[in-house]
């Protein structure tokens, strides 16, 4: 019965998923917009025949829309049409404007729910950090006020869009104001006024984000060879030993940025947070070689992209081994476990975990992609891998306990006396499917978006290059395992096993949990004075720090309890 009732819910959530996926077909124009940047950088390059190309192509596809009749709709087909009679960036750009207004009338923004998320995820940590510099006027310490504005960042980073999809030139004036107050922060000596000023600034700026009082939008068509070129600007007067001027050009890259930042964070997200947590440190510190160095690094790594750009198998490659090494490791090991049980009639149940894994996630990747397509890669994704994360965590500590309870000689022995040519029991299966579909599905979906994400962007060789290099290494890895588990005793197999999970398990549990912070599901409370360790799952905050302390002590007490019942 219990096996019965599993599968059925399996298939329930399966249905349920399916039907909201069908239910509501919202429309996708993320292809039009990279063929709209390819037909840009064409332009740029003089290749207006390829550009023409182009706009054909993205013509077509429009076309195919049903709502194409819409009347911002017709005015993209009529912009259309000046765009293929004459095709320069003037008329991209019209084009541009004109799809946008397409998808703001098609998928109407809830202004109300983005502002109630703002205040639910980042006014928190703002006001926790608005706290800390009341509370340290007296004697400021500069690092805990450097770490607390990391925190604050971080935050405000990943739920940054709550600002950026309502109005760009709130979130325009944000950021630079942020940047500034990094800057502050780290100008040495401390000047504590400014940073109380600018906090002060950032907190009118959230103000008027919130009470729908109007921007001033940004002036200039900025592109990311201007930002470049000021970086340059500002090296050259750092290695002359003209502050001033370099500092006003770096200021002047901060401002702009957030028009320019686009091209940056779709083509290399680790060097888009570089830029924005090194760059304040730069202009306060770029007098120092060692600053001007770094600075260097980063303009080379900037000169290296290529807005129009197509990813590459490499690039495949490394999202599918990112996100697959975890969910391989915990499913080797259920595989492992049961091979050196002399258990073959388990590996069903663990394939199977898999498989369901496998097609759900791609169930649970279409329909977020289709329902959420402007969240589809971040809140979505974040809490479904957050919610999934602390069930998987569960199914580890109840295998753990398995593993362990057979990990000494003498248990073992005991085990294969009583159990010899008798299969575990079906409760038994069932928690082994039931972690290995959790910790596929964890990561499945995720890599899944990643993918949509850069499809329409790369060749199909290259993909297909890429997925099949990961699988390659992935059965490499997976073969060693095995291999290995074949060599060592039974009993040290297990206790390996055993405390393989349990590490996976902290590193799950913390991300987990942070996700669903990132996400407002959960309240953040930092703690001060710790760091995060991303390693191993570590994240300075007392949810995070107790979920895991909760969790080690349980497999304290599951440990001793064991060793008595041993006895």
């Amino acid at each position: 019965m219990l096996r019965i009732s599993f599968m059925l819910l399996l298939i329930s959530i399966s249905l349920g998923l399916a039907q909201l996926v069908f239910a509501a077909e919202k429309i996708n124009l993320s292809p039009l917009f990279i063929q709209l940047s390819d037909a840009m950088g064409a332009v740029k390059e003089g290749n207006a025949e390829q550009a023409k190309q182009d706009v054909e192509q993205i013509q077509q596809q429009f076309l195919a829309i049903e709502q194409r009749t819409s009347t911002a709709g017709q005015a993209v087909q009529a912009q259309l049409q000046k765009t293929l009679e004459t095709t320069d960036l003037e008329q991209l750009t019209a084009l541009s404007s004109a799809l946008l207004a397409f998808d703001k009338e098609q998928h109407p923004l809830d202004v109300n729910e983005q502002k109630s998320l703002f205040k639910k995820r980042i006014m928190p940590a703002f006001k926790h950090w608005e706290q800390v510099i009341t509370d340290n006027q007296v004697q400021p310490d500069v690092e805990m006020l450097k770490q607390q504005y990391r925190l604050f960042n971080g935050i405000w980073t990943k739920n940054e869009r709550t600002v950026r999809n309502v109005d760009m030139n709130h979130y325009g004036r944000i950021e630079t104001s942020l940047a500034l107050l990094r800057v502050a922060i780290e100008t040495e000596p401390l000047d504590y006024s400014r940073v109380t000023q600018l906090t002060q600034k950032i907190a009118s700026q959230f103000d008027d984000f919130l009470t729908g009082k109007q921007a001033e939008a940004a002036t200039g068509n900025y592109k990311l060879s201007d930002g470049i070129k000021l970086l340059k600007d500002g090296l050259v007067a750092f290695q002359q030993n003209d502050s001033a001027t370099a500092q006003e050009k770096l200021t002047t890259f901060i401002e702009i940025w957030p028009m320019i930042e686009g091209d940056v964070s779709t083509r290399n997200g680790s060097l888009y947070t570089r830029v924005e947590s090194d760059i304040p440190v730069i202009l306060a510190k770029g007098s120092a070689e060692k600053y001007q160095t770094e600075l260097q690094q980063i303009i080379d790594e900037l000169s290296a992209i290529n807005p129009t750009a197509s990813y590459t198998a490499v690039d495949a490659m490394l999202i599918l081994l990112r996100e697959g090494l975890e969910a391989l490791l915990v499913v080797m090991a259920l595989i492992s476990a049961l091979r050196v049980a002399q258990r073959p009639e388990g590996y069903k149940w663990v394939w199977g975990g898999v498989i369901v894994g496998v097609v759900l996630s791609l169930v649970a990747a279409v329909a977020l992609q289709q329902l959420f397509p402007a969240a589809s890669s971040g809140t979505n994704r974040e809490m479904i891998e957050g919610g999934v994360g602390i069930l998987a965590v569960l199914m580890i500590l109840t295998i753990g306990a398995w593993l362990h309870s057979k990990s000494s000689v003498k248990a073992w022995q005991a085990y294969i006396k009583k159990h010899m040519g008798k299969a575990l029991t079906t409760g038994s299966f069932v928690s082994l499917f039931g972690l290995s579909f959790l910790s596929v599905f964890r990561e499945g979906a995720e890599t899944i978006l990643f993918y949509v994400g850069i499809l329409p962007n790369i060749s199909m060789e290259s993909f297909g290059l890429g997925v099949a290099i990961a699988i390659a290494i992935l059965i490499v890895l997976a073969f060693v395992i095995l291999k290995s588990s074949v060599k060592l005793p039974v009993p040290t197999m297990f206790k390996i096993l055993t405390w393989v999970l349990y590490v996976l398990g902290f590193k799950i549990l913390g991300v987990s949990v942070h996700a669903l912070q990132l996400t407002g599901v959960l309240p953040t409370s930092i703690v001060d004075g710790i760091s995060n360790v991303d390693l191993i799952g570590f994240y300075a905050t007392v949810e995070t720090i107790a979920a895991q302390l909760v969790y080690i002590i349980l497999i304290l007490l599951l440990q001793r309890w064991m060793q008595k019942n041993e006895a």
